[in-house]
């Protein structure tokens, strides 16, 4: 599997320099450059998509009207609240079903703080109990897919580029290259599941119009 490093030197060779670096703590202007960005780029990849090594699901905990949270109650408009898992980057589904096909009414994420001043995020909403699917905030290398760290490396160089060799043309095909890489990376992944035995087809599916033919 690929390491931080290697990651790291993919991005800056794609930005067309043929620098390399042994650690991203080393202290170089290439090294620096993806330390500064990496976090970000990663966290905006895994989003993008609803990538398999990355999707927990979770009972959520409701918040009860004792909690140091705000006020404790969730708004009039809401009969629950329920607070989200710390690593969640992007919720997908509740109870597994699409966000994007229930009614505007069944869920709010929003702000709450605190009594410490605080701010944390809650998902607001009818229903209980609750179980949410989402992507996780996975920070370790070794459980990335090879389609995912591909489309990193690009991802990444979009963002060191201009830094690194003042080219803004090349920084804006690395972008149009990160979305490519996504776009296949994610179709792939969403071809590992069978969808007939899911309650939804994967995001990717979906967009692309798939449609499950069930036999006869």
């Amino acid at each position: 599997m690929a390491s931080i490093t290697d990651i790291c030197n993919a991005a800056i060779s794609h930005c067309g320099t043929r620098s390399k670096i042994s650690a991203i703590d080393e202290g170089s202007a290439e090294a620096n450059a993806c330390l500064t960005h990496l976090a970000l780029v990663r966290d905006a990849t895994l989003r993008a998509f609803d990538w398999n090594f990355a999707r927990l699901t979770a009972q959520l905990a409701e918040l009860p009207p004792s909690t140091s949270l705000g006020a404790g109650n969730p708004p009039a408009r809401w009969r629950h609240k329920y607070a989200l898992p710390s690593d969640c980057l992007r919720l997908r589904r509740l109870n597994d079903v699409p966000l994007l096909s229930l009614p505007e009414t069944f869920y709010e994420i929003a702000a709450d703080q605190e009594s410490t001043g605080a701010f944390v995020t809650v998902l607001l909403t009818q229903a209980a109990p609750v179980a949410a699917i989402y992507t996780a905030q996975v920070s370790d290398p070794l459980r990335w897919d090879a389609g995912f760290v591909d489309a990193l490396s690009y991802g990444l160089a979009a963002r060191i580029c201009f830094e690194l060799t003042g080219k803004d043309d090349r920084a804006a095909t690395l972008t149009q290259l990160w979305q490519a890489t996504l776009q296949r990376a994610s179709a792939d992944m969403a071809n590992e599941s069978s969808p007939l035995n899911r309650t939804t087809l994967p995001e990717a599916l979906q967009a692309r119009g798939f449609v499950p033919e069930v036999a006869a």
